[in-house]
Formats: structure tokens, sequence, C-alpha cells
């Protein structure tokens, strides 16, 4: 089997659950799920099979030697009336007799099939290997989707949780603020609403956390009923990627290509498979027998005898109803099939490809406009809240600068998240998130 380096990331041997800190990187989701993922492990024996099939006898280039031990008994009882008149009887009379015997058998030409079926063995070798591969691939895709996901939910929760902060901090105001007479309760009241709802969606993104993480765990193939770990991430966009060379890089590298481009190999070698049975069949053989008897009702009482037999046979099927040329059709019509799929998947995933560019080039640019405008609304809040403290600002617009501040954030992390899931989606269809050595 190739040996298969992952350049996404760098995976660390490492077990979930066990460091102190309780924390999980991408790094360590990535680990457990190639040991534990189900999918990789089936992947895996379909390489070793087929590995394990790619031999010369298989192909039907060595010979068979079968060898073959016969003994027999036997219980007679006879009559017999000679020439001279003489009558010769026995009752319970035994005899036995013992051969040992080898056959040696060699197709030595059969339509060159032989060599036609070891190619296609060291095909369907090869392609296991990046089905393989493209298991991993789209595991690493999958858990690295699902990590980020949950990454951007917690990052919600990090704002809502700072948002309730804001909340408490203001009905705190408000509330010193009406003891001193400063202001009417309806101020008082309307922060507590105002708390009340921001903890509500806090609570609410709790849940959305917990689905994430769950989901997470189950792509990592770890039956824990436990989420109370912490994510261990940065968020940094590579903006390096270029359209020609992520098209270019899908036709050589993409493994969901490269698998049907073996299948279309596949399919010539059945093409060749069937041609082969219109040429003849030319085996070697040889047969070794030796073998002794004692049968006292015979002429001969006992005997024994060495016998090698040895030649050369042929065989042409001259006509089979068509079947031969029928198989050939069939195999030159799948052919074509599995071409027009891989021409049919090309335009899909490059249409994909432009399509997901686009979003990933959008989101890196809102990502430099939603990084100005969180800047200006931190700077609003802030004013916002002193203006409040010294009485220059009614509620409203203190409520107003906190809403537009976590507005903010939130626009802030769709962007870089989503250029990162796209970021991620583009390496997985050019196929850069597996490298083979």
């Amino acid at each position: 089997m190739r040996r298969i380096s992952i350049v996404l990331i760098m995976i660390v041997a490492a077990t979930f659950g066990v460091n102190a800190q309780n924390t999980l990187s991408l790094e360590e989701a990535i680990q457990v799920a190639l040991e534990n993922n189900y999918s990789i492990k089936i992947a895996k024996n379909e390489v070793e099979l087929n590995d394990n099939n790619l031999t010369l006898g298989n192909a039907g280039f060595l010979p068979s030697l079968i060898a073959d031990y016969q003994r027999s008994y036997g219980n007679q009882s006879y009559e017999q009336q000679r020439a001279t008149g003489d009558l010769n009887t026995g009752d319970n009379v035994k005899s036995n007799r013992q051969a040992i015997s080898a056959t040696l058998n060699w197709t030595v030409f059969d339509g060159l099939k032989m060599f036609t079926t070891f190619d296609q063995l060291a095909v369907l070798s090869r392609q296991s290997e990046e089905n393989l591969q493209a298991n991993i691939e789209l595991l690493i895709y999958n858990i690295t989707a699902a990590y980020y996901s949950a990454a951007q939910e917690k990052e919600r929760l990090l704002s809502f949780t700072s948002n309730v902060g804001l909340s408490e901090e203001r009905l705190q105001i408000a509330n010193d603020k009406y003891q001193l007479g400063k202001a009417s309760k309806l101020e008082f009241l309307q922060a507590k609403v105002d708390l009340n709802t921001d903890k509500s969606s806090l609570i609410q993104q709790k849940e959305l956390l917990a689905v994430r993480k769950y989901e997470l765990l189950r792509l990592m193939a770890v039956k824990n009923d436990s989420i109370n770990f912490t994510l261990n991430y940065e968020v940094v966009n590579d903006t390096t990627l270029i359209l020609p060379s992520l098209l270019d890089k899908l036709d050589m590298q993409n493994p969901q290509l490269l698998a049907l481009k073996r299948e279309q190999t596949i399919a010539m070698y059945n093409e060749k498979l069937a041609k082969g049975d219109l040429l003849p069949q030319v085996d070697l053989f040889a047969t070794y027998t030796r073998s002794n008897f004692e049968t006292p009702a015979g002429f001969a009482l006992s005997g024994n005898s060495r016998d090698l037999t040895y030649g050369v046979s042929a065989s042409w099927t001259l006509f089979n109803g068509l079947n031969v040329w029928r198989r050939a059709q069939n195999a030159k019509i799948l052919s074509e099939t599995t071409m027009y799929q891989y021409e049919d998947q090309l335009i899909e995933f490059e249409t994909t490809v432009k399509t997901t560019y686009i979003n990933y080039q959008n989101n890196l640019e809102l990502l430099k406009l939603e990084e100005a405008n969180l800047d200006v609304a931190k700077e609003n809040n802030e004013i916002a809240k002193e203006r409040y403290d010294i009485g220059l600002s009614n509620p409203v617009e203190l409520r107003e600068s906190q809403v537009n501040l976590v507005n903010a954030q939130i626009r802030y992390q769709n962007a870089a998240f989503a250029a990162k899931q796209a970021e991620v989606q583009l390496k997985y269809l050019s196929g850069l998130l597996i490298q083979e050595e």
C-alpha cells in the first residue's frame, strides 16, 4: 500500500479526552476519526484484498498440480467354469487396489487473457488505494467542516455571553438610577426585559453548540455522552488559492475523477478479455500414476504399474452463438459510459469550484469590511455606554449600539467561517487535502 500523508493539517498522536485541559483541536478530531471510522477500516481491507489478488497465479500464469490417492477394497464370491472343464469357485474372496497419481496442467496460451488479467488486477489494486485515499479525504473534509461549524457556534456563544454581560451592566446602572430617582421605573423594566431577551438567545445558542458538538462526535465515531469539552482552534484564512491552479489540480488529483478514470481502464481490459476468447487455448499436461493390486479371484493374482502420460492439448471455440462479440460490444459500451460519467462529473466539479471560488473571494472581501465595521461598532458601543453613564443618552440609544455590536460580531464571524468553509471545500474538490508519496 502506498503511503498517504495529509497536508491539510499535521496529524498528531493524541487521544481525545486525555489531555488535562479537556480541549479538542482539529488535529485531534481528525486523528480520532481516522482511527475509529468504519468506512476507512473497510477501505483498508479492500486495499489488502486487492493486493492479495495481484499475483501471477490469480492471473493464470502458473500451472496447477493435483495429487490423488485412492485405496479400494473388494469382497467377491465367484464360480468360474474353465475351458479345461475345471470348476473354480471362491467365497468371500478379498481384493484391494491402491493408486497414487499426480497431474500437472499448464495453460501456456489463452489468447493473451492472462496478461490482460494481470494488468487488470494491478489497476484494481491501484483503484482500491485511490478509494481509500478518497474515503480519507472525504472524512477529513467532513470532520473539518463539522469542527468549524461547531467553532462558529462557539464564537456566537461568546458574543451572546458578552452581550448578556453588557445587558446586566446596563440593568445595574438603570437600577441605580431608579433607586436614586434619576430614571423612571420604565427604563429599569425595559433594561430587565432586554436582559431576559439576551439570556433567551444565549440559551438557544448553547443548544446549537451542543448539537454541533454531537454531530462532530458522530463523525469521529466516538460513543461519548459528554460534550463537556472545549474547541481549541484559530481561524486562519488561506488567501493564496488561485482558480486556474485549482481547476488544473481538479482534473489531475480529485479522487472521484481518478476513480472514474480507473473504471475506464477496467472496462477496456474487460473488452480485451472478451476478445481473447476468439483465440485458441493451448495446454501442456502430464500425469504420473503408480498403482498395485491384489485380487485372488482374477487371472492375475497381483501386480503393480508405473505410468507416465504427457502431451499437449489445444482447443478453439469457433462459434458459440456470437456471445464473444456480444461481451466485447457490452464492454465497449461500458467503457463509453464511464467516459461520459467522467466528463459529466468533471463539468459538475468545475462548476462547483468556480462558484465556490466566487464565494471564497467574496467572503474574504467581506471579512475585511466586517473587521472594520466591528472596530467601529465596538467604539460606538463604548461611547454609548459612557454617554449613558453620565446621562447624556437614553436607553434606546444604548440598546441600539449594543445590538449593532452583536450583529457586527456575528457578521464578522460569518464571513470568517464562510471563507474558511469555502477554502476547505476548494481544497477537497481539487485533491489538496491528501498527497501521495
